[in-house]
């Protein structure tokens, strides 16, 4: 833990449908329920109940959002002041939508510039709205072990060891990620950010790298690498570093990962972490977290179901984790 006293941060809860995002049942969704509550619902109930959140930004259909609060049973207690505000066309327009107004004085529509200098180093945690398995001691976890005098933009990830409880197992159905492949061990990103904002030099490319993020055939991977080499000022060894990581994941995924002539598409996390720097002009490191919930979105109709079926006994198991690293800690 890098402070013993908590720190609050506007929290920016992206629950949008329009660009890259994929529907689920022909649905949004952080609309689709669980146990008659929108997935939305339970996300925002985890945040409200963190030490770290000061506000909550949710970006998405403000009509729908506000049908989704008055639902009957709402695990969401507006403990934290909340704001809802009309989805853009990305994902990167929402973010971004979402953070400008959560800067001091704010007026929608104004020139962004004129704030920088004063919120320069403000940082925003965001969060997916399509985690319904998302838990305050995994948030706060992720949160506290973040050194924001070091870096400008944190990223969650998890070990696949954490993500095991979570498999097909014991007759029940279970969500088995695609992981990337490091020399040290698998990791899947978790859905949690903490980000500056406005020290990220090349924030734009975010939204290249979210579009990229369902690749599985090589032509789409080659196609990202060479928009990447278009935009300009990007160095062969971050285009290189790209393409090591979708490898390691394909030669991980066909049992090759021993064979000696396949290490060197193994990337360290630190060398990651140097590209992603470079890539987006900032200070870029990552934070990982155990708990498993934050990685469990909503990404398909079989992770919904399976979701659906195991919601009570996965949050069982999160409950006794946060007890178990709670007295280890």
């Amino acid at each position: 833990m890098i402070n013993d006293a908590p720190r609050q941060f506007d929290v920016i809860v992206t629950a949008g449908d329009r660009g890259a995002s994929r529907p689920v049942l022909q649905k949004n969704k952080v609309f689709l329920t669980i146990a008659d509550i929108p997935v939305i619902n339970y996300v925002l109930s985890a945040v409200e109940r963190t030490r770290c959140a000061a506000r909550i930004v949710v970006v998405g259909d403000k009509a729908r959002l506000e049908d989704a609060l008055a639902v009957p049973h709402n695990p969401f207690q507006g403990l934290c002041p909340i704001l809802l505000i009309e989805q853009g066309n990305t994902l990167y327009d929402n973010v971004w939508n979402g953070f400008l107004h959560t800067l001091p004085d704010y007026t929608p529509g104004a020139d962004w510039r004129s704030y920088q200098a004063l919120a320069e180093d403000k940082a925003v945690l965001v969060i997916s709205g399509d985690i319904p398995l998302a838990t305050p001691a995994e948030i706060d976890a992720f949160v506290e072990s973040c050194d924001l005098t070091r870096y400008d933009y944190f990223l969650g990830l998890t070990a696949e060891p954490d993500l095991r409880p979570y498999y097909p197992q014991d007759g029940h159905p279970g969500i088995r990620m695609a992981y990337f492949g490091l020399r040290e061990m698998q990791v899947r990103q978790n859905n949690l950010h903490l980000v500056k904002p406005f020290r990220i030099g090349n924030r734009h490319y975010i939204q290249r790298i979210y579009d990229a993020r369902y690749q599985k055939e090589w032509r789409n991977i080659l196609k990202i690498c060479w928009q990447l080499a278009l935009c300009g000022g990007i160095a062969p060894r971050v285009l290189w570093g790209f393409f090591c990581l979708h490898a390691a994941r394909t030669i991980t995924r066909l049992g090759w990962q021993s064979a000696p002539p396949l290490q060197p598409f193994f990337l360290d996390l630190s060398r990651v972490s140097s590209l992603l720097s470079q890539l987006l002009r900032t200070r870029f490191s990552t934070a990982f977290t155990h708990y498993g919930g934050c990685t469990l979105d909503v990404d398909n109709e079989e992770h919904y179901e399976a979701i659906c079926a195991n919601f009570k006994r996965w949050r069982e198991h999160q409950e006794a984790l946060a007890e178990e690293l709670k007295q280890q800690a």
